[in-house]
C-alpha cells in the first residue's frame, strides 16, 4: 500500500459544484481536486483509503488490486458511487463520492457491511498528501485540535480533512513509517510538520449484516477559519443529507432543461448526462467553460486541457443555449466580454479568471467562434438586453477580424483548429465569414446599417473565395492555402511538381510555403455545419461529407478520425468529428447516418457514462481524455437537432 504509483494521465469520473471539480479513477482513488476555480488550483498529490480488520497487521488498499471495482453514476445526479468486492475479506464496500452543493466540501463516503458471521472491528486510514497549489514546496500539515481535522495548507489555499468526529488515531508527516501502527504516532511527532501527508484512523465495530458508515469531509478555505466552518457546517448536515442535497440538485438542474424523449433509453441517457457534465464544467465564480479537467500539468503527453477555447466554447455554449441554459450561456459571454484583448481579438485559450493561458499562437477561430456564438446565442434566446450589452464586444472582434484580411480575401495564415499547422485554412476562413455575417446581422438589429453592410459584404467575400478552393481530384474542399512547411517538405514538393514558394516574413525570415493543404479534414464539414455558408446540397458540401466518410473512417471500430493522416495520441477516431458527419448529414435529413453514429457513440462511451475525445483505434472504447466537453456538446446538439424538431 505504500508503493506511490505515479498520477494517472486519464480519469474515470468527475464531481463538482462549479466551485470545486474533482476526479476520480475506476478504482475509486480520488486524484485530482481543483478549487476555487475549477481549473486552479489543483491540490492533490495522492489519497489512500485503507482497511484493517480486528487490528491485524495486513492493510488492504480499497483502491487497490486485491479488490475488485465497478463503479457507476447514480442515475441522472453527480454522485459516483464504486463497489469494493474481495471474495477472502468477510466484508463489501461501496463510496459514494460527490461534493456539496452549497459548501466547498468534497464527501467521501465510505459503508462498510460485514458479510461475515463473526462481529468485525473495522478501521478505516484515510491517507492524505496534498500539493497546495499545485506546489510540491513550501507545503506544511498539522492536526488543527478545535476541528479534529488534518490540514494541509500553503498561502491563502487550505484544506481540513476529516471524519464524523475525533479520529482513533492520527498522524503528520512521515506517515508511510508508521502504518503498522493501528493508531499511528498522535503526539509522538509534532502537530506540525513541514512536509504534505497526514493520515486518520477511524474505527467501528461492525455486528455480522450491519453496515458502518465511515464519511470523509475535504473542506477547502483561503484560510483556517474558512475551511473549518465549512467541515464543521458538512458535519452538522451529515453525509447522507448533502448526498441527498446533491442528488436533488442534479434533478433540480436537468428539470429546468429542455426535455427529451426520443424513446431509445441509451440516447436519452446519455443526453441527460451530458447536461450534467455541462453542469461540472462551467466556472461558476467566473463563467468560463473548460474543454476537459486537466489531466497533463506537465504537457508530457499533449498541452494541457484545463482551459476554455473560445472555439469549443462556441460549440458548448449554443448546445447549452439549445438546452434551455441561458443564463450559463450569458454568464459565459459575460466572461468573454472582459477577456477579450484590447484589439478586439481572443487569443487561443484563457484561464477561468480570463488571464491568458499558454498558447501556440492566434487561431483566427477562436474569435469568431465567441462573435459566432453570441449571435447564436441571442437567436435561441431573444434576449435584447444582452445584444445591447455585448454589441460593442461584437463590432470590436469584428473590425479586428477585418484588420486580419490578406489581399487575397482571406484572413491571414494562423494556427489551425486543431493547433497544428500555420496556413490560410479554409475551416478558419468559414469562421471568420460565418462571425462577420452574424455581426452584420447584429448591427442591422440595432440601427446600425453601415457597420451591418461593411461586415456583410467581408463575410460574402471570403465566403465566395472559400467557394473557389474545391480540390476536384480529392472531390473536397482544400483544408487551406499557404500551408507554412518544413524546407524538406517545400524540396520534396517541388521536386514533385507541386506549388512551392518562399515568403519573408515581418522579421526577415524566410518562410517556406506549400500553395495548397490537400488533406481531406473532418473540421470541412463546418462549411455547412455550423456555419452553413452553403446550402446542404450544394455539390462540394456533399463530395467534402463522402470524402471525409472515405478517407477518415477508421478502418475495424469505425468513427471519423480529424483527417487522412492524424497521429495525436495513435491517429484515433474522435466523438465529435464522427457527431459532426452526423450533424452534416442531418441537414440532408439522412436518419440513417446520424443513428449509425449516435450507436458508435453509445457503444464507446466510458463505463461511467461519458463521452471520451477519442476511441482508441485498435480495440474500441475512451482512448484519450473523459470527459471532453465537446464531445458532450456535439452530441447535444444531435439529439436537439435531430430529436427537438
Amino acid at each position: 500500500m505504500t508503493d506511490i504509483q505515479p498520477k494517472p494521465y486519464l480519469i474515470d469520473s468527475v464531481i463538482g459544484n462549479g466551485r470545486i471539480l474533482a476526479c476520480l479513477t475506476s478504482t475509486g482513488e480520488l486524484v485530482r481536486a481543483f478549487w476555487p476555480t475549477i481549473d486552479y488550483a489543483q491540490h492533490i498529490n495522492k489519497t489512500q483509503a485503507v482497511l484493517r480488520l480486528n487490528g491485524a497487521s495486513d492493510l488492504h488498499t480499497l483502491n487497490g488490486d486485491s479488490f475488485q471495482h465497478e463503479q457507476r453514476y447514480v442515475q441522472d445526479t453527480n454522485v459516483v458511487e464504486t463497489t469494493y468486492n474481495s471474495a477472502p475479506l468477510p466484508l463489501g464496500v461501496v463510496s459514494y463520492d460527490f461534493v456539496a452543493t452549497d459548501l466547498d466540501v468534497i464527501v467521501r463516503q465510505y459503508l462498510v457491511t460485514n458479510n461475515g458471521s463473526d462481529a468485525l472491528e473495522v478501521d478505516l486510514v484515510y491517507i492524505t498528501d496534498f500539493h497546495m497549489e499545485e506546489s510540491p514546496i513550501y507545503q506544511s500539515v498539522l492536526y488543527d485540535n478545535q476541528t479534529h481535522a488534518i490540514g494541509h495548507y500553503r498561502r491563502k489555499y487550505w484544506a481540513l480533512i476529516g471524519g464524523a468526529d475525533r479520529p482513533f488515531g492520527f498522524q503528520v508527516g512521515n506517515v508511510a513509517h508508521n502504518l503498522q501502527t493501528r493508531r499511528l504516532n498522535g503526539y509522538g511527532g509534532a502537530s506540525t510538520a513541514l512536509g504534505s501527508d497526514g493520515a486518520q484512523v477511524f474505527t467501528a465495530t461492525v455486528q455480522p449484516g450491519e453496515t458502518v458508515e465511515f464519511p470523509i469531509f475535504i473542506a477547502f478555505g483561503h484560510n483556517r477559519d474558512e475551511a473549518s466552518a465549512a467541515l464543521t457546517s458538512a458535519r452538522e448536515i451529515g453525509a447522507n443529507a448533502l448526498r441527498q442535497q446533491s442528488e436533488q440538485a442534479a434533478q433540480d438542474f436537468l428539470a429546468r432543461g429542455r426535455q427529451i424523449s426520443t424513446g431509445i433509453e441509451g440516447v436519452d441517457l446519455m443526453y441527460r448526462r451530458s447536461l450534467l457534465v455541462f453542469s461540472l464544467m462551467a466556472d461558476s465564480v467566473y463563467g468560463g467553460l473548460i474543454a476537459a479537467p486537466e489531466f497533463d500539468p506537465f504537457y508530457t503527453r499533449c498541452g494541457g486541457y484545463g482551459y476554455c477555447w473560445g472555439r469549443d466554447a462556441g460549440y458548448i455554449t449554443t448546445a447549452i443555449d439549445m438546452a434551455g441554459y441561458h443564463d450559463i450561456g450569458r454568464k459565459f459571454y459575460e466572461w468573454a466580454m472582459k477577456a477579450q484583448d484590447p484589439d478586439g481579438s481572443w487569443d487561443h485559450r484563457h484561464y477561468m479568471n480570463g488571464d491568458l493561458a499558454p498558447a501556440w499562437g492566434y487561431q483566427a477561430d477562436e474569435p469568431a467562434s465567441i462573435l459566432w456564438g453570441m449571435w447564436q446565442h441571442f437567436l435561441i434566446t431573444g434576449d435584447e438586453e444582452f445584444l445591447r450589452i455585448c454589441y460593442h464586444s461584437m463590432e470590436r472582434g469584428a473590425d479586428h477580424l477585418l484588420s486580419t484580411l490578406a489581399d487575397n480575401g482571406m484572413p491571414k495564415p494562423s494556427m489551425d483548429l486543431w493547433e497544428e499547422r500555420f496556413a490560410q485554412h479554409t475551416y478558419s476562413s468559414a469562421a471568420v465569414s460565418a462571425s462577420l455575417f452574424a455581426v452584420s446581422e447584429a448591427a442591422k438589429h440595432l440601427g446600425h446599417e453601415e457597420k451591418a453592410a461593411q461586415y456583410a459584404t467581408a463575410a460574402e467575400s471570403i465566403r465566395g473565395e472559400v467557394e473557389k478552393l474545391f480540390n476536384e481530384d480529392k472531390q473536397s474542399w482544400y483544408r487551406g492555402i499557404n500551408l507554412f512547411v518544413q524546407p524538406q517538405v517545400y524540396n520534396e514538393r517541388k521536386e514533385a511538381g507541386d506549388g512551392v514558394h518562399i515568403v519573408q516574413d515581418e522579421h526577415g525570415y524566410d518562410r517556406f510555403v506549400a500553395d495548397y493543404d490537400t488533406i481531406v479534414d473532418a473540421s470541412l464539414l463546418g462549411m455547412s455545419y455550423p456555419f452553413a455558408l452553403f446550402d446542404a446540397e450544394h455539390p462540394s458540401v456533399t463530395a467534402t461529407a463522402q470524402a471525409v466518410r472515405e478517407l477518415c473512417t477508421q478502418k475495424g471500430v469505425g468513427g471519423i478520425r480529424r483527417y487522412e493522416d492524424d497521429h495525436y495520441a495513435g491517429g484515433n477516431p474522435w466523438v465529435l468529428c464522427s457527431l459532426w458527419l452526423a450533424l452534416d448529414a442531418n441537414r440532408r435529413n439522412d436518419a440513417a447516418t446520424v443513428t449509425e453514429v449516435l450507436e458508435w457513440v453509445l457503444d464507446n462511451q466510458t463505463t461511467t457514462g461519458l463521452l471520451p475525445e477519442q476511441v482508441d483505434k485498435n480495440h474500441g472504447g475512451p482512448g484519450w481524455v473523459v470527459p471532453l466537453t465537446w464531445s458532450h456538446a456535439m452530441y447535444v446538439l444531435t439529439v436537439l437537432e435531430h430529436f427537438g424538431k
